[in-house]
């Protein structure tokens, strides 16, 4: 114990090696000394042991400066270019010890508010109302999670923010009056397609006429209209793009009794139904009848709302349906849509494309060529669409229950009923803290000041409300403070708050809230059944989608736009898809108890239709997801082969072995390299070059800053470049440059060189010899996981003095292959989850 107790204080702490005083005392302290201060720099002093902030930053300075060249200086002793990237090797790893050394909170959790997600989740158990995340101040993870409480703070000019975010929830929530009537409403979209095809038919008709009369007559252009010949030869330019297909759209028989989808070029592209903005806000459902024109051919159709904010062309996609009845036999597809007092009306439909007009356009125009010149490829006739709503369980609503009760108002409710309602609704929001005398006062002061300016007791009532919803007690994950960090213990009360915040993202529901209030909750059996029963319920998904967009730093799949023309299969619908796989994988490998080694290499994929004919797997229908068995040579099964992972380690345009390298050591190795030194050398003497990725990486490394870093993460992510920006299958690969002020582009495939090695010299040639390595890495892998866990479920960085608490959670849950089950049992377990 004794040895190992060294062992793991050695590893947290930084220190240079001995080795490399040699180095410094030659190329750094000969000019930096006692006796020569150049640049007002001394260096004999700094300590090799980096135990304090202050000597960190001395060590970052020396760090940056021998990185970017500065030092030494050209005019002084040079130092070979191994002995350099050695030195910076050691001194980038150390720097990495000292950082998360010197952040450890020593297990101090601090008091945070709610964040977005927390409370829109909280919102919707206490309201049944759904509320924007955008209109929410922002999480400042600081790259970490969004539960570190360090990064939630409240200041007061977010207290209106909060209150008016909170009117507009119970105004959502409370209702008045009779149960709105059910209305029903069908449309023939062909009535305004054709109406509009026609107008545009007519319009480029016209100006064809125009322009062939002002060419022959020798007369100017503006004589017939035109503003110049420049525009004139624009408008035929158009008329040559579009008319042809405008009038294959009219000779079209099927467009005299129903809408045919294609996609969007100045043409159709989206149908729009528009619902009454005066209608009241409620569950609507929409049902459309449609056929696949060419039912052989895989037909999608997306469905969503539009004019909410989204640009022309764009909408909130709300599903991605598969269209696979023929003609002669349409389907009628049928889904729930929300409709609130501030969002869109409007629905709309189209074709399965990228969720922005550009990329719309372009795909449009590619599609065309498909067909018959200037005829449109069509896939999907629309017969009718029709709404229909708004439907209630009951009336009044669930959301108007949870604030009043089961109990009807009285006629001429008062002082007394409002400060039942008001009390009961602010312990609930407070979730298990108890409402002072003196905050309820002033609660019943702000409703009698409404009631006394002519409010109605319904309206009247909302204000107090509103004031508990902005209030620290809602906002505040609180627990009272101990004298010393982990030195006392959780109320039960507490416990599930923390316990359901960590895995539910949510307050606790009646059920674990009860245990608490009996003080069962801390007894182990009890909680270890309740984490059981938590991990069933599907609001789990809201831990593993939250949990893991972070710790795999899915944010990167957001980061840029694809480019459409290279790449016009991966749109909106395949990237949700993609996203969803690695949510929905884990979640199979939670429910199935199956070893966390399932996530680094298995023999099957979880994925619904959408994202089986974007791998290539054929016989899958419907837009669930499902595990679905895949042979060992099909380089999918574990993140390594997912569509998402992948085009992450992308800029959108070319696949980026550094991107997918560093991923891997970080998150799958648990070996992160350094950050990139500032003020990298641009290989500018490349530009314009075509080139395999592999040749440019190699040239980085020509360069000592450089080479320290790249020759660890070139050499995985090599292993991945049979993989193209967007994550699909590929034995070439294709580079294009600008030449001539970008005007014109050069392209060239080139042959795929997949080998390469991990950091521990594991040699490797493709993919699949890749990520057999990475399966032998399951204990590295599962420490990663369990640092990353400790984080979000205790909210506070993972530091040094937590690696007894990452020991014990492994050890616990090693002889179950370290499920993640059992790794989330082994941390609700430990004493740190029970003390504060």
């Amino acid at each position: 114990m004794l040895l190992f107790a060294s062992v793991a204080h050695a590893a947290t702490e930084a220190v240079i090696p001995d080795s490399h005083r040699a180095f410094f005392k030659s190329y750094c302290v000969s000019c930096h000394n006692a006796e020569k201060h150049k640049g007002k720099v001394r260096l004999d002093d700094i300590p090799f042991h980096i135990a304090d902030i202050p000597t960190a930053e001395r060590w970052q300075k020396i760090l940056a400066a021998i990185n970017s060249g500065d030092m030494p200086p050209d005019d002084e002793k040079q130092p070979k270019p191994d002995e350099k990237a050695a030195f910076l090797e050691v001194l980038s790893k150390q720097m990495v010890v000292a950082r998360k050394a010197l952040s450890d909170s020593g297990g101090l959790i601090t008091m945070r508010r709610l964040n977005r997600r927390e409370y829109v989740n909280t919102i919707r158990e206490l309201l049944d109302v759904e509320v924007s995340p955008k209109d929410l101040p922002a999480d400042d993870d600081g790259g970490s999670f969004d539960t570190i409480g360090s990064g939630l703070f409240f200041s007061s000019d977010q207290f209106q923010q909060y209150l008016k975010l909170a009117r507009v929830a119970l105004d959502e929530a409370i209702v008045s009056g009779l149960q709105p009537k059910v209305q029903k409403q069908r449309r023939e979209p062909e009535v305004d397609a054709n109406k509009h095809v026609q107008g545009q038919h007519d319009k480029h008709a016209a100006d064809k006429k125009r322009y062939e009369d002002w060419k022959a007559s020798g007369k100017p252009p503006t004589d017939f209209g035109f503003e110049d010949e420049a525009n004139a030869n624009i408008k035929m330019a158009l008329v040559r793009g579009q008319l042809a297909g405008y009038q294959s759209y009219l000779a079209e028989p099927l467009t005299q009794t129903g809408l045919v989808l294609q996609p969007f070029t100045g043409l159709l592209g989206q149908d729009q139904t528009r619902i009454p903005g005066n209608i009241a806000p409620g569950t609507y459902r929409v049902r459309i009848r449609a056929a696949a024109m060419e039912p052989a051919e895989p037909s999608f159709m997306e469905i969503g709302l539009m004019g909410n904010g989204e640009s022309a062309g764009e909408m909130d996609l709300l599903r991605c349906l598969r269209i696979t009845a023929p003609l002669d036999q349409p389907q009628i597809i049928e889904l729930p849509v929300i409709l609130t007092k501030a969002g869109s009306h409007t629905v709309g439909l189209r074709e399965r494309r990228p969720n922005t007009s550009d990329a719309a356009y372009y795909i449009g125009g590619t599609r065309s060529k498909e067909g018959n010149g200037n005829a449109y490829r069509r896939t999907m006739w629309v017969d009718w669409i029709e709404w229909e709503g708004p439907f209630f369980e009951q009336w009044p609503p669930r959301s108007h229950e949870l604030v009043f009760g089961k109990e009807t108002l009285t006629t001429n409710p008062g002082d007394a009923e409002a400060r039942s309602i008001i009390e009961t609704f602010a312990k609930r929001a407070f979730r298990g803290r108890g409402v002072k005398p003196e905050f309820m006062e002033r609660l019943i002061m702000h409703f009698n000041e409404r009631s006394a300016a002519g409010e109605k007791f319904i309206e009247a009532i909302k204000t107090p409300l509103s004031i508990v919803l902005a209030s620290p007690s809602f906002l505040y994950i609180s627990e009272h403070a101990a004298e010393k960090p982990g030195k006392a213990r959780l109320s039960d009360t507490e416990l599930a708050n923390r316990l359901s915040y960590f895995l539910w993202s949510s307050p606790p529901d009646d059920a674990l809230m009860q245990l608490a209030r009996d003080g069962k909750l801390s007894d182990a059996a009890m909680l270890s059944r309740e984490v059981d029963r938590m991990l069933a319920d599907d609001k789990v998904m809201r831990f593993i989608s939250g949990f893991t967009h972070q710790w795999l730093h899915m944010v990167r799949l957001d980061f840029f736009q694809f480019n459409h023309r290279l790449y016009p299969k991966f749109d909106g619908s395949v990237k949700e898809s993609a996203r969803h796989e690695v949510y929905e994988t884990l979640r199979t490998v939670l429910d199935g108890d199956l070893p966390l080694g399932a996530l680094l290499k298995s023999d099957f994929v979880v994925v619904n239709d959408i994202l089986a004919d974007y791998y290539g797997i054929e016989g899958i229908r419907g837009t669930e997801f499902r595990k679905v068995p895949v042979p060992s040579t099909m380089p999918r099964g574990g993140l390594p082969g997912m569509a998402a992972i992948l085009a992450m380690g992308s800029d959108g345009e070319r696949s980026s072995p550094v991107e997918r390298g560093v991923w891997v050591l970080r998150k799958l190795l648990n070996d992160a390299p350094p950050p990139a030194p500032a003020n990298v050398p641009q290989l500018s003497r490349f530009s314009g070059k075509l080139m395999p990725a592999r040749e440019l990486m190699l040239a980085h490394q020509e360069q000592p800053q450089c080479a320290q870093c790249h020759r660890r993460i070139d050499p995985v992510g090599f292993g991945l470049e049979n993989f193209d920006a967007v994550g699909c299958w590929r034995a070439e690969e294709y580079a294009e440059v600008a030449v001539l002020n970008k005007v014109v582009k050069q392209s060239k495939l080139f042959p795929i060189d997949a080998t390469g090695t991990l950091p521990d010299g594991t040699a490797f040639n493709g993919f699949h010899e890749l990520r057999d390595a990475l399966a032998k890495h399951e204990a590295d892998f599962a420490k990663g996981l369990v640092e990353h866990l400790v984080e979000f479920g205790l909210g506070r960085p993972c530091g040094f003095s937590d690696d007894g608490l990452v020991q014990s959670i492994l050890q616990n849950a090693k002889p179950q292959n370290y499920t993640p089950r059992a790794l989330i049992h082994a941390l609700v377990g430990s004493r740190e989850f029970h003390t504060k």
